[in-house]
């Protein structure tokens, strides 16, 4: 329970941090997420063990929110998203270069993946990569956006929608790609 709780808070972090601005100092909305953030940490610790360089993304993610703290800087504050975007990037990336893949460890905790499967996941990681490149590059300019609602939205909303429909068109290609395999195998 309490583990849901510091993740739906990290969600809600475009939420927090946009009203939190307009009734406090960065310092506080800063610190009280560093706070979150460690905490989550703490809790989470075993079921991150098996996705190398996990951690990077706390590290980071705890770096610019003291900053944002220390420096009490809304802009800081309103990279959050770019960054753990971009740790998300380079953990994905690196796990194609150093296997098995982010999208393979996480798939074979569910299931055993033949060579199709690890080829498919492989695959699969290559397309989360290019979705956080665009997403960090809109996630960016939302920053710089004059109107902080569109940071909100983005970053709130519209972001975690795009993820979702990733995640869905990528189940629903999934069980296509079986179900393909499994009447090739059929057919030899």
């Amino acid at each position: 329970m309490k583990k849901a709780l510091l993740a739906g808070l990290l969600l809600l972090y475009p939420l927090v941090v946009y009203f939190g601005l307009q009734f406090s100092e960065p310092a506080l909305v800063g610190g009280v997420f560093a706070v979150v953030l460690l905490l989550r940490h703490w809790l989470v610790k075993d079921s991150k063990a098996t996705i190398p360089h996990f951690h990077v993304m706390t590290i980071s993610g705890l770096g610019l929110l003291l900053f944002a703290t220390f420096a009490n800087s809304e802009l800081a504050l309103k990279f959050y998203p770019v960054v753990i975007n971009s740790c998300f990037l380079a953990v994905f990336a690196y796990s194609l270069y150093k296997p098995p893949s982010v999208v393979e460890i996480i798939a074979g905790k569910f299931e055993t993946l033949d060579a199709h499967g690890k080829k498919y996941t492989r695959a699969v990681t290559k397309v989360w990569c290019g979705f956080f490149i665009i997403n960090g590059v809109i996630a960016t300019a939302t920053v710089f956006h004059p109107d902080p609602k569109v940071w909100l939205t983005y970053n709130g909303l519209i972001s975690y929608l795009l993820m979702g429909l990733v995640m869905a068109i990528e189940l629903i290609i999934r069980k296509w790609q079986k179900a393909k395999n499994k009447a090739n195998e059929m057919a030899d």
